[in-house]
């Protein structure tokens, strides 16, 4: 049974404590590892050295996989957002047809005055729409009627402390990780 990356990272933790321990201190047992309290400390150390480097093999074996398994992972995630963004370009050519379409029967119905052509398939009729505003003039609007948004300039706030090295107050500058695989 394979180990996890969890395992491996957890025996290699443990392995790289033990280093520390005297042979006499109390530690779990690690996989690859034969405790014999008999034995003198060179044949232990280099016991200790074998089992680190036998989990240090497995540690790059286990995280070199996951890493294939990822560049896999994001090759899809690739292909499907370019299908997606393929078939959203399609679906925009489409509704533009539709609209098109509608936009002609409507035309054609307003100017021969046709109030509703019925027949087995279809009634179709041009309908009024719900109310709707328009905005003429936006100065002129009384400001209850008017929604402003609060946001926070990231960019700007980053360039100041790098300019001057002083946080402005409200904001704190965090230092992040990511993993990077080239």
């Amino acid at each position: 049974m394979t180990e996890t990356l969890y395992e491996i990272t957890r025996d290699l933790i443990l392995l790289r404590d033990f280093d520390v321990l005297e042979p006499s201190g109390e530690s779990a047992p690690v996989e690859g590892m034969q405790s014999s309290i008999a034995e003198p400390e060179e044949v232990r150390l280099e016991k200790l050295r074998q089992a680190l480097d036998s989990l240090n093999m497995k540690f790059v074996d286990k995280v070199t996989n996951i890493a294939k398994f990822l560049k896999n992972l994001e090759m899809h995630r690739d292909a499907l957002a370019s299908e997606v963004k393929r078939l959203g370009e399609r679906k925009k050519t489409i509704e533009s047809r539709i609209d098109w379409l509608k936009n002609y029967i409507k035309t054609a119905m307003q100017a021969t005055q046709s109030d509703k052509i019925k027949n087995a398939f279809f009634t179709i009729y041009v309908g009024q729409n719900q109310p709707s505003v328009e905005v003429l003039n936006i100065d002129e609007v009384d400001g209850q009627f008017i929604k402003t948004t609060k946001e926070v300039i990231k960019s700007k706030i980053l360039e100041q402390v790098k300019a001057t090295g002083v946080i402005p107050s409200g904001v704190d500058i965090v230092h992040g990780t990511h993993l990077v695989i080239r």
